[in-house]
């Protein structure tokens, strides 16, 4: 059975994504309200240009962690802290995406969606590409993972 089914049988459909000129703040917004790990990053012509995940995000907000630490009585702390912050709200995502995300084609197979979540175990969600580049789905370790419980059946 498992043989007989591709990324296109499992993936979603209905994608959820940003563009590079989407500020980091809506980036996370949109991937915690849908509870992603990550969305990819599409240009006006649906191409994928990136994906963003949490690891991005967590990254790149580490950068103001150090301010939660300090006093804040001292005026020199919290200006520095409100320039980062700052900083962060103007940072968009194509300062921060991975520029060469792990994709899988519309025919990949199943057995190698699963072996490219293996071979890649930090990465989630794997964005469906057509041979243009452009995304047409995304799939996810919980996608994956359902095959294991597909009945023989059907």
């Amino acid at each position: 059975m498992l043989e007989a089914l591709s990324v296109k049988d499992i993936m979603t459909k209905e994608v959820v994504s940003v563009s590079p000129e989407t500020s980091v703040f809506e980036a996370h917004k949109i991937i915690s309200s849908h509870y992603f790990n990550g969305v990819p990053v599409i240009d006006s012509e649906n191409k994928l240009v990136g994906i963003i995940t949490e690891y991005d995000l967590l990254a790149q907000g580490s950068s103001i962690e150090g301010f939660f630490n300090e006093t804040w009585e001292d005026k020199e702390t919290y200006e520095r802290f409100r320039e980062a912050m700052e900083k962060l709200k103007k940072t968009k995502v194509a300062e921060i995406m991975n520029k060469e995300p792990i994709t899988l084609f519309e025919d990949a197979s199943a057995q190698e969606t699963v072996k490219a979540f293996v071979e890649h175990h930090r990465v989630n969600p794997i964005p469906v590409v057509d041979k243009e580049k452009k995304v047409i789905g995304v799939v996810s370790r919980y996608d994956a993972l359902m095959l294991f419980y597909v009945s023989p059946q059907g």
